[in-house]
């Protein structure tokens, strides 16, 4: 165990120093800002990889979630308000659509579940489409500052590694408390925990509330990064993604999210820009994964790591060499006893 957190200690560290070298080291803006894409995405995977990991639920619709709080900024920023109140807003909304959808779905489960949630991001999806008068319709809305304190490039991709670090050990810790102990044992046996006086429905609110909460606090750092929201972010396709990205990452693990999301926005803002159909591709990679790591790429990597260490201390030891004694008890050496 010691030597698989120093291992993973060792790979966080090297992570970190990393992104915090990155501008130092001659990257492009091209390259920084791909890089903070995968870190809103691996927050907004992060997120899903919670509701999925502890509470079980698989969402079809963090995607919209996301959207409403870009929207909300980003109506708030085409009204001539700071970006504080901007904030205020976008998290306000956050928490009444992330509210709508645990009380809608939060007693069902399974593919019951995944519809409800299918079926209200589809919704979401229709009134940014729709309502032209708020979100813009099908042009989006434009022109979306940031708060003055990073408004500068490199100010703002600081604060993005700092919160995907916060977000991702808030999570983690949240995970390990008795809150998410008890949605494990819920996810496991919803009947057992029923009888023990657990009130599941409240337990599945409370994770949908903060998982929503982090996706949307995504939604408002994705709309900072590019200044711009329309309809294709509350898309399906976008929850779709989300999910890929922990499947491919590793459900329940803590930078299984990042890598997944690393993996899909790669291959969808650079490989695109050599290969057509690079949809087919992902899907290749997706079938692979599935087929020979089905714990995901950390998943199966932490599974590897386990099994070679179990290998190591279960090898047996050399059988000592067995001392030979005369009658009257006395020992005497094998190389003596054969002469």
């Amino acid at each position: 165990m010691t030597r698989t957190r120093a291992i993973s200690g060792g790979a966080i560290v090297a992570l970190l120093a990393v992104a915090v070298a990155l501008p130092y080291i001659g990257a492009t803006s091209y390259v920084i800002s791909l890089v903070s894409t995968i870190l809103i995405a691996g927050m907004l995977a992060s997120s899903l990889n919670f509701l999925i990991g502890d509470a079980g639920m698989a969402s079809l619709g963090h995607g919209a979630i996301a959207a409403a709080s870009a929207y909300g900024a980003g109506w708030a920023s085409k009204q001539g308000l700071d970006p504080g109140t901007q904030v205020l807003i976008a998290l306000g909304i956050t928490l009444v659509v992330s509210f709508m959808y645990g009380i809608l779905s939060m007693r069902t489960s399974g593919i019951y579940f995944l519809m409800v949630t299918l079926a209200l991001g589809m919704v979401v999806y229709g009134l940014a489409f729709r309502w032209s008068q708020v979100t813009g319709g099908e042009n989006g809305i434009s022109g979306i500052k940031r708060p003055e304190f990073i408004g500068e490039w490199w100010t703002f991709y600081y604060f993005l590694v700092g919160a995907f670090v916060l977000t991702t050990a808030l999570l983690a810790v949240v995970s390990r408390s008795p809150f998410g102990a008890s949605l494990r044992g819920i996810r496991d046996s919803e009947t057992r925990m029923r009888s023990l006086g657990y009130s599941v429905p409240a337990y599945r609110l409370g994770a949908f509330m903060i998982s929503g909460t982090v996706a949307g606090f995504a939604g408002l750092l994705s709309v900072w990064l590019t200044h711009f929201v329309s309809p294709s972010t509350a898309g399906v396709h976008k929850s779709v993604l989300l999910i890929v990205m922990v499947i491919l990452g590793g459900v329940g693990t803590v930078f299984g999210p990042l890598i997944g999301a690393a993996v899909v926005v790669l291959v969808e803002n650079v490989l695109s820009n050599e290969v057509e159909r690079w949809p087919t591709v992902l899907g290749l990679i997706f079938i692979l994964v599935i087929l020979f790591a089905r714990a995901g790429i950390v998943g199966s990597f932490n599974k590897l790591i386990g099994r070679l260490k179990r290998r190591a201390t279960s090898t047996p030891s050399p059988p000592a060499e067995a001392e030979l004694v005369t009658p009257s008890g006395a020992p005497v050496s094998e190389r003596n006893h054969t002469a």
